[in-house]
């Protein structure tokens, strides 16, 4: 049945290549889903921490930034760059100028100023178990136990509780000597309201750690601790070298740590964030359950699917086959089939296009020979009549010459060559020297009828002279600009042809006729490029089949153009593909039988 039928191989081929993806996919889910859950957990919190980190950086910034107000207040920079000690008084103006500086942060525990030049500290905002006593400057240096000060950023630890250390030296801008040294604590409560938002999802631990060797600053965690995991971190980070981002997989297997290390304005800090591993676990399994219930439902609907989709295209194929059967039997009437516009509608309607096309050309072929017959009696009445007229205008001629009339003879020599020369149908192509000698019989009977109301000219190089070309190309390009472009026109007029020979044969018709209006050489091209197109002058007809026979000789090589200006230029440009093959030798002739 399997082999016979092909409905039942569509059905069964869609089913199991739907069911075996879907049981292939399951399991590479249940192996893999964990780990993409976890990719997007990474990302979901790295673009959080940039997030907090822009913060976290701004906060401690401005912060910063308040250290170097000094120099925006003239009298306490004056007081402050004092080589002498300050007086009380000085001093009391010392202190409140920084109290109001600093007063709006609550969180700042305390504020110390050291003079490099006179070695007086002013603490302003702390209590006494929180004062800073930062060692005497010697030659404005700070000794070695004062060492810890020159960081701008430490993490030091105030009755048991972390604060954020901010150093800032006080320097001459002139000299960039050192003045002075303000040293700002800070406690965790902002901190701590910025990294809220973060410890808030997936139940998981939240830590602030600070410069290259990480000192812990701010955690949700109870206790932190000198772990595994931050020794990883520390190798992480002396390897990138500035900003990084990234996991550590917990080595107890409990979770992932993920990782932000931003150094903007040249404050190294690493926000880390705890993942327990239940959190990855959890949401796995819910997608997992999600994956494995919508490829269920997407299995029965396939199969409905499939078995509806193969009944109808075995139904159409079947109807295709059935026309097919009628035009092996002769019968090419199968119209009435489906109106589809999808693949198997356009094959059923280029098969009845090809019925329609059998039968006419069936129909046909008893016509055509009959027309056989009846051509090979007008061919021999076409070599006999043109035989006859040729020797009669010879005979006409030679009386001529006997009367004295010689120009009647030259007249009528140059028509019977013309006569000649188009009644040749033996030959297809012919040397442009002979096409040009046609041409000027042509030109020699029409410049006699309209004597000086025509001017003519040519030029030719003699190297173009023995290439072949298609026969009756000029003649009638030239009969065109007098019949259409001056006899219509003003009745007087200039012809000149150009040919130019290089990589083409330019071959150029120029007059001052009446010329082209826009709209005709519109349809000239439409003409020239669809056949289907009528044109209703007869200049545009008798240009056109030129142009076609040009381009069924050279193919696409063939190009054209058309400019013109009414009764002052009009310029036709043939373009020909050089074709050395064509070619004859100087010495070759023309055979005109």
């Amino acid at each position: 049945m399997i082999k016979r039928s092909l409905f039942t191989k569509i059905l069964l081929g869609l089913l199991t290549a739907t069911i075996v993806p879907f049981l292939i996919s399951s399991y590479m889910s249940y192996q893999i889903i964990g780990r993409s859950v976890q990719d997007q957990l990474v990302q979901l919190n790295q673009k959080s921490m940039a997030i907090t980190m822009s913060s976290v950086h701004k906060y401690i910034h401005d912060i910063m930034l308040l250290t170097l107000s000094y120099y925006g207040d003239p009298e306490l920079m004056r007081l402050l760059t004092k080589k002498e000690m300050q007086t009380p008084a000085e001093a009391v103006y010392i202190n409140q100028k920084m109290q109001r500086l600093y007063g709006s942060y609550t969180e700042i525990r305390s504020v110390t100023y050291k003079s490099a030049l006179t070695n007086r500290q002013f603490n302003v905002k702390s209590g006494l178990n929180e004062r800073q006593l930062i060692p005497d400057f010697v030659h404005r240096r700070l000794p070695a136990e004062g060492q810890r000060y020159n960081e701008e950023y430490a993490v030091i630890e105030v009755n048991g509780e972390k604060r954020l250390q901010i150093n800032k030296l006080f320097v001459d801008i002139s000299s960039r000597e050192t003045l002075g040294l303000t040293s700002v604590t800070v406690r965790n409560t902002e901190l701590k309201e910025l990294v809220e938002p973060l410890s808030t999802s997936e139940q998981g631990d939240v830590y602030i750690l600070l410069q290259n060797d990480l000192q812990l600053l701010y955690s949700t965690a109870s206790a932190a601790g000198d772990s595994d995991w931050i020794q990883e971190l520390r190798g992480k980070i002396a390897a990138a070298d500035g900003d990084a981002r990234g996991l550590i997989h917990d080595p107890k297997g409990k979770g992932i740590y993920i990782y932000y290390t931003d150094v903007s304005y040249g404050l190294p800090i690493t926000l880390v964030k705890f993942i327990p591993s239940s959190v990855i676990e959890q949401a796995g399994r819910q997608a997992l359950n999600r994956s494995l219930a919508l490829q269920v439902a997407v299995t029965g609907f396939v199969a409905v699917m499939a078995g509806v989709i193969s009944y109808v295209i075995l139904l159409r194929i079947k109807r295709i086959l059935g026309q097919i059967k009628k035009i092996q039997m002769g019968n090419f009437n199968i119209q009435g089939g489906s109106q589809a516009t999808d693949e198997l509608g356009l094959l059923e309607d280029r098969l009845q296009d090809m019925a329609a096309e059998l039968d006419a050309l069936w129909n046909q072929q008893y016509r055509y020979k009959l027309e056989v017959a009846d051509a090979r009696l007008k061919m021999l009445q076409a070599q006999i009549n043109p035989h006859f007229l040729y020797n009669t205008l010879q005979s006409i001629g030679t009386l001529a010459i006997k009367k004295n009339a010689h120009e009647v003879s030259d007249k009528l020599a140059e028509l019977g060559a013309m006569f000649r020369y188009n009644m040749d149908i033996d030959h297809e192509e012919v040397l442009l020297q002979d096409e040009l000698e046609h041409l000027n019989h042509y030109i020699s009977l029409q410049v006699g009828r309209f004597k000086h109301k025509l001017d003519y000219s040519q030029s030719c190089p003699d190297e173009a002279l023995f290439l072949r070309v298609p026969k009756m190309v000029l003649q009638p390009l030239v009969e065109n600009s007098i019949v259409h472009g001056i006899e219509k026109g003003n009745g007087t007029g200039t012809i000149r042809v150009e040919i130019e020979l290089n990589d083409r044969l330019i071959i150029r018709v120029i007059d001052n006729g009446r010329g082209f209006a826009p709209d005709m050489i519109g349809d000239i091209r439409r003409a020239y490029t669809d056949s289907s197109a009528k044109l209703e002058s007869r200049v545009g007809i008798g240009l056109v089949n030129v142009l076609k026979r040009l381009q069924l000789y050279y193919g696409p090589g063939f190009a054209w153009d058309i400019e013109s200006k009414p009764y002052a230029l009009t310029t036709v440009t043939l373009s020909i593909p050089y074709q050395p093959e064509k070619e004859r030798e100087p010495h070759e002739s023309t055979d005109r039988g």
